[in-house]
Formats: C-alpha cells, structure tokens, sequence
C-alpha cells in the first residue's frame, strides 16, 4: 500500500499526441530569476512613470499668487543681483596658478527658489540647476569668477582622489548618444571617450583626479552627481562658510561634506 501512494503521488508527465510521455522544457535557475528580476523592474518602472506623470501635473496646476508674493519675490531677485555685483567689485580672488589644487567640486545648496534670471543662467552654465548636484570643474579665472556669482547657493571646495573615486564608482553616470547610464562597462566608457585615450573607469578617474588635457570632455561626459541629503540639513541661509553658514569656499573641508553627502 506504501508503495503504491507513493506511485500515485508522483506526478505524471502528460501523454502527447502519439501516445509518448512529453517531458517539460527545462529552463535554469539563473534564467527564471533574470525573468523575475525584469517582471519586477518592469513593474517598478511603470509605477516611477506614473508618480513622474503625477508630479509633473501636480506642479503644472495653476497656483494663485497675492501681488504682495510678486513683488516680494523681485525684490528678492534684485537684492541677489545688487548683493553678486558688490561681491565681484569687493571680492578679489587669487590667481588660478597659486591654488592649491586645479580640481573643484561644487555642489549646489538649498536656497530661493525664485533666482535672478543672471544667476539662474550661471547655475545653468556650471551645470548645478537641481539643488543637492555636484560637478566636477576646472579651477580657472573664469570657473572662479562664476562661483563667486551665485556663491550663496553652492558650496566648493579641493577634493582629495579618495573622494574623486568613491564619486566617480558609487554616484557616476555618463552620457552616450544623448542617453544616460550607469558606469557598469567599460566598453560604453571607451565608445564616448576612446577618442581621447580613456577606456576605462580607471582611466576616467585619472583624468578628473589630475585635470588632464581632455578634463573638459570627461566632465561633461559625467552626469551631475545626485547627493544625498545630510542629517543636519543644509542652512536656507545665504551665509558664507567662514562665517559659519554653509555656501561659499571650503578649500579642503569639502572633502568631509563630500562623505556625508556620498
């Protein structure tokens, strides 16, 4: 009797159509996870598109301001543009060449949100539009005199290569095609930036680390850096460093915000 339950238990392959047992395909393991992983990306990636939609629409509507708003909101872009010509009248900045590093990091600080049309342009330019970016940049006289122009809403300083790698491995995403992605081959590396001798993750972090003679197009190559947000938010006040706020030049200390935000 055991054995005959045991029999019956036994699951049995179904009978094809000449009367022979049909024996089920037999697919591996790591293919059935890749299909499950790719069901569940599929799903996570339609949900991120709809709370994208909703967003979008959520800021589009149609909000009704008090004048009083309006002209608190000039007033305020004036004064940061008053406040950024004194700064570059008042404000002397050394020479590029006695620096003690070549290689900045800048990251963009919360601050207003309605910026001076000049300021916002700058922001553009640098490539720190999002509040909580950082790039990668050139320490010369015109890098330096445009952080100086919207010096209360970032912060930078001279990275060490400790950093500049961890950023480049851990938050690094590259342009290929007018397309994003993440830093996982080297073969797209190499496809962007072969051109220039880079052809690798490795080489890449030598050329932002040393600001070599393609920097420029390696920079640009790297997508702005999303940072985490810092237990101990970042001050809304538009107050230097020194001065104990938290925009403005770093030198060396930006290495330590630099971990807190990594």
């Amino acid at each position: 009797m055991g054995s005959g339950g045991d029999e019956a238990s036994r699951t049995v392959p179904p009978l094809a159509l000449g009367g022979t047992r049909e024996e089920l395909p037999f697919v591996k393991e790591t293919v059935l996870k890749k299909r499950k992983e790719n069901a569940d990306w599929a799903v996570r990636n339609r949900e991120r598109k709809a709370a994208k939609r909703l967003r979008i629409r959520e800021e589009n509507k149609v909000i009704v301001k008090r004048p009083e708003e309006f002209v608190t909101a000039f007033r305020n872009k004036e004064r940061d543009f008053l406040r950024m010509r004194t700064r570059l009248k008042v404000r002397k900045q050394p020479p590029a060449e006695v620096l003690s590093s070549k290689l900045i990091f800048a990251i963009r600080i919360p601050g207003s949100v309605d910026l001076h049309p000049h300021i916002r342009k700058i922001l553009r330019k640098l490539r720190m539009t999002k509040v909580l970016t950082g790039v990668f940049l050139k320490a010369t006289e015109l890098t330096l005199k445009r952080l100086l122009v919207v010096e209360p809403f970032v912060t930078y300083g001279f990275p060490n290569l400790k950093n500049v790698k961890e950023l480049i491995y851990k938050k690094g995403r590259g342009f290929l095609d007018k397309e994003p992605f993440p830093l996982t081959s080297n073969d797209l590396i190499e496809k962007a930036l072969g051109s220039h001798g880079i052809i690798c993750l490795e080489d890449l972090v030598h050329e932002i680390a040393t600001v070599g003679p393609h920097f420029r197009d390696a920079s640009k190559f790297l997508m702005p850096f999303k940072l985490k947000c810092p237990e101990r938010r970042l001050q809304m006040k538009k107050k230097p460093y020194k001065d104990g706020g938290d925009s403005g030049d770093r030198g060396d200390k930006i290495n330590e915000l630099i971990e807190k935000l990594n």
